[in-house]
C-alpha cells in the first residue's frame, strides 16, 4: 500500500508505503526513510497515525486510482466535534456539501467540495447556531438546511438564505425532486419549492420517547407520491398523497425511529432505530410488514444510492454495502480517521463520509 499526500498551498508532497512490517516515508520526492515493526498490524497503525498528522497540517490525499473500498480522498476540515456532521451530495456529480463550526460557534461555514478536496464555494452563516441536517434540491439549486430545528433554504445562485419555518421543538427534513417535507406548527408540511405552494399538510402529535426525546421522523418517496412518518414509537404511517389512502405499519415500541429512506423503486422503507435497538429495519410496502429475512447488526448511519441501488451502513469502524436487487452484502471496508460515528452520502461514483474526527472522505465503490 502506497499513498501520496499533497500540500497544494506550499507545493509539498509526502508519501508513505507499507510492505508487511516495513514502512517507507519520503518528502518532496526525496530519499526514503525506512522503519521496521514487529508485525504488520503495528505498521498499519503507524501509517494511519502519520497520515492523520499530515492531514491535520493541511495535506490532502487524492487517489483517483483507488481500488474498491479504498479512499479516493481524505481532507481534514477541522476538529471540535459538535455531534452533527451534515453531508449532502450534489446530484449526478462527485461534489458534495459539508459544514463546519468555526471556533466557539463564531460562525458556521458550508463548503461545496469536489472530488479532489478543493473547496469550490464557501458559504458563511451567522454564529451561535448549528446545522443539524442538510438536503440538496437540484431542481431548484437550493440547499435546504435544518438549523436548530428551523428549516431554511440556501440559494446557490446568490447565497441568500430563505427561512421556511420558525424554530420548533422538533424537526424533520426530506427532499424529492422539487418537493420538500418538514415540520411546522404541529403539522407535517409537503411543500413545492418550484411554485412556493403547500401541497399537503398533516397534523401530528409527537410522542416523547422515554420522556426525553421527541419521536418525529418523516420522508418522501422518490416519486414524491408517498410520505412515511413516525410520530409514535409503535407505528409508522404511510400516506399516498395522490389517493389520500393511509396505511399503518406496526413497529417495535422499544426503539425510537431516527431516520428513514425509501428504496429506489419505492417498494421498501428502511428505518434506523435508536436506544431500544440500533438496527436498520426494512418494511415491505406491498404487505405493510417487516421483511423477516432482512437483518443488520447495530448501525450508526446509512445511505442509499438511487441509481446504482446500493445501501451503505456504518457500524464500529466499518462500512458494509448491500445490493438492493438481491438484498445481499457485496463489500465491507474499514473507515479511516473515525472515532465512533460518521455521516454517509453517495455521490455519483463514490461514497462520501464525514467523520467525528473532522475528516471528509470519498471511498471507491468499484
Amino acid at each position: 500500500m502506497e499513498r501520496t499526500l499533497t500540500d497544494r498551498i506550499n507545493n509539498k508532497t509526502w508519501s508513505i508505503q507499507q510492505t508487511g512490517n516495513q514502512v517507507l516515508t519520503s518528502s518532496n520526492g526525496g530519499k526514503a526513510k525506512e522503519k521496521g515493526f514487529d508485525d504488520p498490524g503495528e505498521a498499519a497503525k503507524y501509517v494511519q497515525k502519520e497520515t492523520w498528522s499530515r492531514l491535520k497540517k493541511g495535506f490532502v490525499l487524492h487517489n483517483p486510482q483507488a481500488g474498491a473500498g479504498q479512499p479516493v480522498l481524505h481532507r481534514y476540515i477541522g476538529g471540535g466535534y459538535t455531534g452533527f456532521m451534515p453531508l449532502a451530495a450534489m446530484e449526478d456529480t462527485n461534489t458534495f456539501f459539508c459544514s463546519y463550526v468555526v471556533g466557539q460557534f463564531e460562525k458556521e461555514e458550508i463548503y461545496l467540495m469536489d472530488d479532489q478536496g478543493e473547496k469550490q464555494t464557501t458559504y458563511e452563516l451567522p454564529g451561535q447556531q448549528l446545522i443539524l441536517d442538510m438536503r440538496y434540491c437540484a431542481a431548484q439549486k437550493v440547499l435546504l438546511l435544518n438549523i436548530d430545528h428551523h428549516i431554511a433554504g440556501l440559494s446557490l445562485g446568490n447565497g441568500e438564505l430563505e427561512r421556511y419555518t420558525p424554530k420548533m421543538p422538533a424537526s424533520t427534513l426530506s427532499v424529492s425532486g422539487s418537493t420538500a417535507l418538514w415540520y411546522d406548527k404541529s403539522s407535517l408540511v409537503v411543500y413545492d419549492l418550484g411554485t412556493n405552494t403547500v401541497r399537503y399538510t398533516r397534523q401530528v402529535e409527537c410522542e416523547k420517547y422515554g420522556g426525553h426525546s421527541t419521536q418525529l421522523c418523516a420522508v418522501l418517496s422518490h416519486d414524491s407520491r408517498l410520505m412515511a412518518y413516525c410520530s409514535h414509537t409503535g407505528e409508522i404511517v404511510i400516506v399516498d398523497m395522490t389517493t389520500m389512502q393511509e396505511h399503518t405499519i406496526a413497529k417495535d415500541k422499544n426503539a425510537m425511529t431516527s431516520s428513514m429512506a425509501f428504496s429506489p423503486d419505492d417498494r421498501l422503507l428502511f428505518t434506523q432505530e435508536q436506544y431500544g435497538s440500533w438496527s436498520l429495519k426494512c418494511y415491505d410496502l406491498n404487505t405493510m410488514t417487516g421483511c423477516k429475512d432482512w437483518m443488520t447488526p447495530d448501525i450508526k448511519s446509512f445511505a442509499i444510492h438511487e441509481r446504482r441501488r446500493l445501501l451503505a451502513v456504518y457500524n464500529y469502524g466499518k462500512i458494509q454495502l448491500f445490493d438492493l436487487h438481491t438484498m445481499k452484502p457485496t463489500m465491507a471496508f474499514e473507515v479511516e480517521h473515525v472515532v465512533k460515528n460518521c455521516t454517509l452520502a453517495f455521490t455519483q461514483d463514490y461514497l462520501a463520509v464525514y467523520t467525528d474526527y473532522g475528516c471528509v472522505s470519498l471511498y471507491a465503490l468499484a
